[in-house]
This record gives structure tokens, C-alpha cells and sequence, in this order.
């Protein structure tokens, strides 16, 4: 299997360079928030630190074993599928399945023909949660969460715009208000966003806790 050097700008460098990489890897430097499926089905949030027509390089906040395949899920961009070739520290690289045409992809406007900025990657999760409305507190399902908002499902009689805290289990409660309302779906949109490193790590231990044998 070949491996993909990183680019120059991001001062880091793959130690699994095949022997006969080319010489002309062109890489792009690039911040981007992304969901990362396995094969297993768990998730993961990484951050894209560059992207080449082969692969990318992941800054990960969760082990990675090399050969696994994953499914990259980048905010602004389709997803793309590959293998883990390399890991060093908190750092990952990934070959592609199938060669990319960078500049195309990395277009702003080819998922959003509507100019509608992109959402970040929300992780899907099934778990009990607190939502305070005024001064109480009422237990609800979390169906999905991302940085910037979640959404929930429960009775509650809801109106737009309403002051809400969302209290998850091993994150610090976040405050925000209810941008939208179908049937027992509650879209929230949190004031601050949570920190990319607090989301990862919540979301590495929950995927761990899963996939621990019970009575573990």
C-alpha cells in the first residue's frame, strides 16, 4: 500500500514514505473539522490538517490502528473513503480509495448550490440528557450533537427562540436557544460552541465505553 508524506507547511512528516512516492505530492494545508466513521460503525471528530489527491492527514484525538478503512466526513465537503496507513502521536494519515481532484473538492459551493453555509459534522448518538426550560429541569433523548447545536426529542411543549441549557453526561452543560420544532424534535443552537478537543475526547470515551465487553 502506498503512503502519503504530509505537506512541508504542516511541519509534520509520514515515518511510512514508500520508496517510490513522487517527488511532485502536491498538498493543500487545511483546518477542517471532520466525522470519522470506521468500519465498525464508531465515530470519531478529527481535524483535517491537509489533503492531497491520495490522502489527508488527521489531527486525531482517538487511536487509530493502521489498515483500518474509514469514511472521512469533512464540514463543506463529500465524504470520502480510504484506509489508515500511518499513525504517529496524535497525528494519522490516510490513503484514499480512489484519487481525488483536490481543487474540485475542496469548492465551497459543491454541496451548497443554495450558497447556504455548511453545517458542522454532528455525531449520532443515543443517550439521556438534561434540558433546563426556565427553571426546570426535564430529562430528554439526545439524537444528535455537534459543536455549535444538538437535537433532542421530547414532549415538552417548546416555543421558538425559547432559553434553554442542554446537560450531557461528562460535558460541561451548554446554554442555547430552540431555532426549530417538528413534532417531538427540538433543533437547539448553543451560544459558544464546544471546544473541537472536548467534543473529540466526549466522543472517543463513549465509542470506547460501547465497544467495552460487558462486565468490563
Amino acid at each position: 500500500m502506498r503512503s502519503y508524506a504530509v505537506a512541508p507547511e504542516a511541519n509534520l512528516v509520514s515515518d511510512q514514505r514508500a520508496p517510490d512516492q513522487r517527488s511532485d505530492e502536491r498538498f493543500t494545508t487545511l483546518f477542517r473539522v471532520a466525522r470519522v466513521v470506521l468500519e465498525d460503525g464508531a465515530q470519531h471528530l478529527c481535524l483535517i490538517r491537509n489533503i492531497g489527491a491520495g490522502g489527508l492527514m488527521l489531527e486525531t484525538y482517538a487511536r487509530f490502528d493502521t489498515g483500518t478503512a474509514v469514511r472521512v466526513e469533512p464540514k463543506g465537503s463529500a465524504p470520502v473513503n480510504g484506509k489508515i496507513c500511518w499513525v504517529k502521536d496524535r497525528n494519522a494519515g490516510v490513503t484514499f480509495d480512489a484519487p481525488i481532484d483536490v481543487a474540485a473538492y475542496l469548492n465551497p459551493h459543491q454541496l451548497s448550490p443554495t450558497l447556504e453555509a455548511p453545517r458542522g459534522p454532528r455525531l449520532t448518538v443515543d443517550r439521556r440528557a438534561r434540558l433546563r426550560v426556565g427553571v426546570m429541569w426535564h430529562l430528554v433523548d439526545l439524537i444528535d450533537l455537534s459543536q455549535k447545536g444538538a437535537k433532542v426529542k421530547s414532549d415538552l411543549p417548546m416555543e421558538l427562540e425559547a432559553s434553554v441549557e442542554l446537560m450531557v453526561e461528562r460535558l460541561a452543560p451548554v446554554s442555547g436557544r430552540v431555532r426549530w420544532i417538528k413534532e417531538d424534535r427540538i433543533g437547539i443552537e448553543f451560544s459558544r460552541a464546544i471546544a473541537l478537543a472536548d467534543l473529540a475526547e466526549w466522543v472517543s470515551a463513549l465509542s470506547d465505553e460501547e465497544a467495552a465487553p460487558a462486565g468490563d
